[in-house]
């Protein structure tokens, strides 16, 4: 349930940036308090009730959600900001309907382990649907994780957007890249790797198998320090516009440049979508 919870929540914290009053900020506050705080200061006070050592997983996921929606009223801000076209094109088109598009699969994937354990006939107590469960859920994470990265990364002028994209003649020939987006596909690579080998472990079953939770997080932590690589980048030259002043108006030669280029949210996107294909 956890990845379906997060999606509505992003969307809710993106959409209407304009709106700055008390009443919709607490709002926002209490829908993060009960679907992240709640449950898992719950979950953590059970598992040490308990002496299980999951204790630390459930602190470390609240200290994740609590950056996350920091970072994300920051980009309430940011949005705000953007010029009407482009903010009416943010909310229609990014926030919208990519995150609509996102509930598609992770209902499909949550159905998924329902069906399994359904099929067993045992309930929840079935042991043969772990590696169903836990491929569901990385790759449901996966997905929440990339809508999340394509937000954030249309959260700022198109000016900005224009520097941080991948060139597709560089893409092709491999040459004149930088290094941050070396690093970061190789890491996509990685993730798109695991997604396939997770996807292959759907609706498998049997007795648990270990070897899915580790690639499934290898995964997971090569999403997480991708997505961390592309929004230090996204900040650093966010800041350097506002320095210089050109958030709204792009330069000439952004407006004359006509090379064909990829978001790197793009990149993301089309590496999940086809290993979900």
């Amino acid at each position: 349930y956890m990845p379906i919870a997060i999606l509505p929540f992003v969307m809710a914290v993106a959409y209407k940036p304009k709106r700055t009053d008390a009443t919709y900020i607490r709002f926002l506050y209490f829908h993060f308090f009960t679907f992240a705080v709640v449950g898992e200061v719950a979950a953590a006070i059970s598992y040490a009730l308990q002496g299980r050592e999951e204790v630390w997983v459930n602190l470390l996921r609240l200290a994740v959600f609590c950056s996350t929606f920091r970072l994300g009223l920051k980009l309430r801000e940011s949005v705000a900001k953007l010029p009407p076209q482009e903010l009416s094109d943010f909310l229609c088109q990014t926030v919208l309907a990519k995150g609509t598009a996102a509930m598609g699969p992770l209902l499909f994937l949550s159905f998924e382990i329902i069906s399994c354990y359904i099929g067993e006939g045992e309930g929840l107590g079935s042991q043969n649907c772990t590696d169903t469960s836990y491929s569901a859920l990385f790759l449901s994470l996966y997905l929440v994780t990339l809508t999340m990265v394509s937000i954030f990364n249309k959260a700022v002028p198109k000016s900005v957007q224009r520097e941080t994209a991948f060139e597709l003649s560089a893409i092709a020939s491999l040459k004149d890249l930088k290094w941050w987006q070396v690093i970061q596909g190789g890491l996509i690579t990685v993730t798109g790797i695991v997604s396939l080998y997770l996807l292959s472990e759907l609706g498998v079953k049997g007795d648990d198998n270990d070897i899915v939770v580790i690639v499934g997080s290898t995964g997971l932590f090569s999403m997480f320090f991708a997505c961390l690589v592309n929004l230090t980048v996204l900040v650093r030259i966010r800041n350097e516009h506002q320095r210089r002043g050109d958030d709204v108006e792009m330069s000439r030669k952004d407006r004359a440049r006509s090379v064909r280029a990829v978001s790197s949210g793009q990149v993301e996107e089309g590496m999940f979508a086809a290993a979900l294909i």
